[in-house]
């Protein structure tokens, strides 16, 4: 019984809990002025004047304003459709981590996880995510606009790591890298910079740790090109220009300073320090965490190491961009890796 509370109960109680909040914010629609300004402008200009406009005046992102545009010209400024909208979102992301969890079982430790098993994982993982990044829930899970950049890098950043991570080669996977790739590059710029880092990451640990995988190399430089030849698009669009005239100056030092306030704010925001420790917990206690047993090889460090520093980076570069610490929405990308990194070197086996 006490196995069931810790390993079923309490992780089903935390997704039902997740659940509950997500729709309530996305029926309980707190109208904002990105959304309210995308909907407005789509509806007199449509969907080509309008992302010309969003792209050359307001902060570039080529993609993002591609997809924001051809949203709302059916969004239409109808709340249920934004409540529909959003809830499609949420559902590709639990689908990418679902994803990225069977093909990192499948290829590092050679087992099978069911679909069944592997959504299971994805909806604690992304229910434990919800309650950690609490505070900016409806900046990231209920604005269509943040949505539609944010979020939706993350999700494209998990897709690709999944295609890259596959043995197997053919045409039509180069194709769906490339794609992927340059759509990461018109998202946000910070997650492209990072996804970058990362795919470098996983260059160095195939070529000195995991020989034997088959893993395509020439996609993998492939991937950087395109994400780097599509994020200097938009660095040098007039609307990226015109975002980063509106933002003060930024130094490195208090740049430096943002990055350690953003890692703290967590523990100095009382009033959700229990919510976020209990949803630390239960994604514990469901990946069967055993610290007594834990052990780590020199790889295992420099892998762990290397990708926390690829989060501190990931944190410092919004600091640096906005001279401000990062909002929630720009946390996304990293919490998101601290928690995968934490299931993988922390879990026992595959969910069931």
């Amino acid at each position: 019984m006490k196995k069931k509370l810790f390993k079923y109960i309490l992780p089903a109680a935390m997704v039902a809990g997740f659940l509950c909040f997500f729709f309530y914010d996305a029926i309980h629609y707190i109208t904002n002025i990105d959304d309210s300004f995308n909907d407005e402008y789509v509806g007199k200009l449509g969907i080509v004047d309008a992302g010309k406009l969003f792209f050359s005046n307001i902060n570039g992102r080529w993609f993002s304003h591609i997809i924001t545009a051809i949203g709302f010209a059916f969004l239409k400024h109808n709340y249920t459709y934004y409540a529909i909208y959003v809830t499609a979102m949420m559902l590709l992301f639990v689908t990418s981590v679902s994803v990225l969890y069977r093909t990192y079982f499948h290829v590092f430790v050679r087992q099978e996880v069911s679909v069944k098993h592997s959504f299971a994982f994805a909806f604690v993982f992304t229910a434990a995510l919800y309650f950690l990044l609490f505070v900016g829930r409806q900046e990231i899970w209920a604005w269509v606009s943040s949505a539609n950049n944010h979020l939706l890098s993350v999700i494209l950043c998990v897709f690709l790591f999944c295609l890259l991570l596959q043995e197997n080669d053919s045409l039509l996977k180069t194709i769906a890298v490339v794609m992927l790739a340059a759509a990461i590059g018109g998202l946000n710029e910070v997650n492209s910079v990072c996804c970058v880092l990362a795919i470098m990451g996983l260059f160095l640990l195939q070529w000195y740790y995991y020989p034997q995988l088959h893993i395509s190399k020439a996609n993998m430089l492939l991937a950087v090109v395109v994400i780097g030849v599509s994020l200097s698009i938009n660095v040098f669009s007039g609307g990226y220009e015109s975002r980063m005239n509106g933002l003060p100056n930024f130094t490195l030092t208090q740049s430096i300073k943002n990055t350690v306030h953003t890692f703290a704010l967590p523990l100095m925001q009382y009033r959700h320090l229990v919510l976020r420790l209990f949803a630390l917990l239960c994604f514990l206690f469901f990946i069967g965490t055993n610290f007594s047993a834990l052990k780590f090889s020199q790889k295992d460090i420099r892998v762990v190491a290397g990708l926390l520093v690829i989060i501190g980076v990931s944190f410092f570069l919004h600091c640096f961009i906005l001279s401000d610490i990062v909002p929630a929405r720009g946390e996304v990308w990293g919490y998101m890796l601290g928690l995968f990194i934490l299931a993988i070197k922390a879990g026992r086996n595959p969910i069931g």
